[in-house]
């Protein structure tokens, strides 16, 4: 199976369920890519697809789009994003995939144990500091900004605009950034550009299930799957 048909089959089933959840389509991408991928590639992958799917996310639904909380987090999830970008570009692949790999570990252990838990105000603005650097590093702070955030949604819908257009906006940045440091090559997106059109098709499917489907089994499923891909991340980085 040739890199690009890997890449389409992996983020196109990771956005199905994004687009049903909210989130979660760089994490299902990630625990299956990072058994044949080297990490850098892998997350300059999903940075691409990410980025259009994301917006595409967020044009199917751009009315539920919570514009006032999506400025109330801005300044301090750029920082973060700024500073996880520095980390991706100047990091060695080990200590990355070391990083990575307990960050995925945290995410699920927390949400397959803990998912009912509140965390108090006091966390909230360090949950969005390391969910800008996470997403600026590896393209997967999803998790701790719905976390820093659960309580400010309205409802599924918002969430999932909102989000979408989180990681829309915070990957035109590190774009900008990882081009500023030449982490990015035309040839590289030139071998990948076709696989958003699966991708696309996946989105479209889970938009249209979005509201009727049960959630809860599909979400810890994806969990049990991400812990996996952290333990691998973890053996990569010894």
């Amino acid at each position: 199976m040739s890199v690009a048909i890997l890449i389409a089959t992996s983020f196109s089933l990771g956005f199905f369920v994004e687009s049903i959840i909210g989130t979660g389509g760089g994490l299902i991408a990630y625990a299956i890519l990072g058994f044949f991928m080297n990490i850098k590639e892998m997350i300059l992958s999903g940075l691409y697809i990410g980025t259009c799917s994301s917006s595409y996310i967020a044009y199917t639904d751009h009315k539920a789009f919570n514009k006032k909380l999506f400025l109330s987090i801005f300044p301090i999830c750029l920082t973060g994003t700024i500073l996880g970008v520095i980390i991706f570009s100047k990091v060695d692949p080990k200590i990355l995939s070391l990083i990575l790999g307990l960050l995925l570990i945290l995410i699920a252990t927390k949400s397959i144990f803990f998912d009912s838990l509140v965390l108090p105000k006091f966390f909230k603005n360090k949950l969005l500091f390391i969910g800008g650097i996470s997403h600026g590093a590896f393209g997967i702070g999803g998790p701790f900004v719905i976390n820093a955030l659960q309580r400010d949604f309205a409802n599924k819908s918002e969430l999932r605009t909102t989000m979408a257009i989180y990681f829309a906006t915070f990957n035109i940045i590190r774009i900008i950034q990882l081009i500023i440091q030449n982490q990015i090559t035309l040839e590289f997106v030139k071998e990948i550009w076709w696989v958003i059109i699966p991708v696309f098709v996946a989105i479209k499917l889970g938009h249209k299930v979005h509201l009727k489907i049960s959630e809860d089994f599909l979400r810890k499923s994806i969990l049990f799957v991400t812990f996996g891909a952290g333990i691998k991340f973890l053996l990569n980085s010894i």
